[in-house]
């Protein structure tokens, strides 16, 4: 039935999403207007006064003009006249490529539904409700003792919803953005959303930060009852960032108090999301305890593969939100450097930091300059052997050039690379996949190197990472990384008998290889 109703529009140039929603909402709401009058004689369903009855019932005011002849109308209504608008709704936002609108993992709802049932609550809204449909459809939330708003900017949606949800009087339909203050004067038990990530809003005055994600949250938690929650899912960057980002979060955590964060499973909203995302409850009651955790996916649930307490004061504390160390099983490693006495400093303090530039493929030509990219970088050394190269003026490359000296450190792929930039012939410029660290005297680039390949250091990077399973990160976060600033003999005498050891173990494998090829021939030659 939808497919057929699809097929129909599409060969009629009715396409996009919105158009889809819009020509069911307007052939299911012509229906509805025929059965509460009691029009079932046959005359009605002729095309030329089924057409009447769309104008009149569900016509140019509400829905704009029909995109097409009486005909047309006549086959959209006989295909599409008894189908399940929300089933409909989902499959169609489902198919949707040009929007990028994301559709939430049922199993968001099913947590969001069970914090609802275990504290009691009653009145819930739900941001941006398009993408919560399937789980709304999955949980049959609406057939519950909840009074629920759904809250959506689109209009074609929010008609959409009103439609489906006309008989539901525990349900009520408000069209409007999360992104500016809301309209609405009720306060709710529990309120759940995913903002959008990454956009920058422009028209936010005496705001501390312009982030959608933190704008999205500021507008929604004067809606939220003193005793109630926001389940907020974030990604990782809002958990990290500096500057004021940070002071975001140390202003909420004041105004509403941290309950929970959950690091949720890498993909569960692919293919719409890539980086880490976690679930976060603010709630307006002080907790004595803030329970941070790991979740997994078992069974289309979502279930703690790890979770301890932390008291709330000692959370708050905390300069960010990186829960992953707190979660790290290796925490005696971590919290012997974090409770060390020696002095630390942040990267950003020590060192410029920047990526490289980017170099399409078919940019690639013979040239004068060199390009470092992650194949580049093995075992912890550059191979300077084999550089691809561009044909460029040094004068437009400059900024992205690598000293003798620099600590270049893969950006993106699936392995975390290190490497010191050897001396080299002529120029050579990061990819965008290099982040270079220029060190100030304080550090040596080798000292940092060891430290950052180190466990503890493994452990803070990944803490900044953005993606899932691809390494995903970013020059000004890893500016963030704290690294223990000893007097710059120790530095040397370190990075010395790393070398050293390195070389003789180097030396050693030479030998063991060279001894088994020379074994093995003589096996094989006497084998006849």
């Amino acid at each position: 039935m939808i497919e057929t109703f699809w097929n129909i529009c599409l060969l009629h140039n009715i396409s996009t999403r919105d158009q889809l929603l819009r020509e069911a909402v307007r052939v299911v709401q012509t229906n509805r207007a025929l059965q509460l009058q009691g029009a079932e004689h046959r005359s009605i369903l002729e095309p030329e006064t089924l057409f009447r009855w769309m104008n009149q019932y569900a016509g140019e005011r509400e829905f704009g003009h029909f995109p097409g002849d009486r005909e047309l109308f006549f086959r959209l209504y006989q295909a599409g006249k008894d189908m399940d608008l929300l089933d409909y709704a989902i499959q169609t936002i489902q198919q949707d490529r040009v929007t990028g609108a994301i559709t939430v993992h049922t199993s968001i709802m099913d947590r969001f539904k069970d914090m609802c049932e275990r504290h009691h609550y009653r009145t819930l809204l739900i941001a941006e409700a398009e993408k919560y449909l399937r789980g709304l459809a999955e949980s049959q939330l609406y057939k519950r003792s909840f009074t629920i708003t759904l809250v959506t900017e689109n209009y074609i949606i929010a008609k959409l919803l009103k439609t489906y949800f006309e008989s539901y009087l525990n349900v009520r339909i408000i069209q409007g953005s999360i992104y500016q203050p809301l309209p609405l004067s009720e306060k709710y038990d529990a309120i759940l959303t995913i903002p959008k990530f990454g956009i920058k809003m422009d028209e936010v005055e005496d705001a501390i930060i312009r982030d959608s994600e933190g704008v999205a949250v500021n507008h929604l938690l004067p809606l939220l009852q003193d005793t109630g929650r926001i389940s907020v899912t974030l990604p990782a960057r809002m958990l990290f960032q500096s500057g004021r980002n940070a002071q975001w979060r140390e202003q909420i955590n004041e105004s509403a108090p941290i309950q929970s964060v959950h690091m949720l499973p890498d993909g569960l909203f692919r293919p719409y999301i890539s980086v880490k995302t976690y679930q976060i409850e603010f709630g307006r009651s002080p907790s004595q305890q803030v329970i941070i955790g790991r979740l997994l996916l078992h069974k289309m649930s979502l279930e703690p593969e790890r979770e301890i307490s932390v008291h709330a004061e000692a959370f708050a504390r905390l300069e960010n939100w990186r829960i992953d160390m707190l979660l790290d099983e290796d925490q005696d490693t971590l919290r012997s450097f974090q409770q060390a006495p020696v002095l630390k400093v942040k990267l950003r303090d020590v060192a410029d930091i920047f990526r490289g530039k980017s170099v399409l493929k078919q940019d690639l030509r013979a040239g004068n300059i060199k390009i470092l990219n992650i194949s580049n970088i093995e075992d912890g050394e550059v191979r300077t052997d084999q550089l691809e190269t561009i044909d460029e003026e040094e004068r437009k490359i400059k900024r992205y050039e690598i000293l003798p000296g620099d600590l270049v450190m893969a950006c993106r792929g699936t392995v975390n690379k290190l490497a010191v930039f050897p001396e080299t012939e002529g120029t050579v410029i990061a990819s965008a996949n290099i982040i270079v660290i220029r060190l100030k005297e304080s550090i040596s680039s080798g000292y940092a190197k060891i430290f950052l390949e180190s466990p503890v250091g493994v452990t803070l990077i990944q803490s900044f990472q953005r993606g899932t399973t691809v390494l995903n990160l970013n020059p000004s976060d890893v500016g963030e990384i704290e690294l223990p600033l000893l007097p710059h003999d120790e530095q040397n005498n370190r990075v010395k008998r790393y070398n050293e050891e390195k070389e003789r173990y180097k030396q050693k494998i030479r030998e063991a290889t060279d001894r088994w090829e020379q074994v093995k021939n003589e096996i094989y030659s006497e084998l006849y």
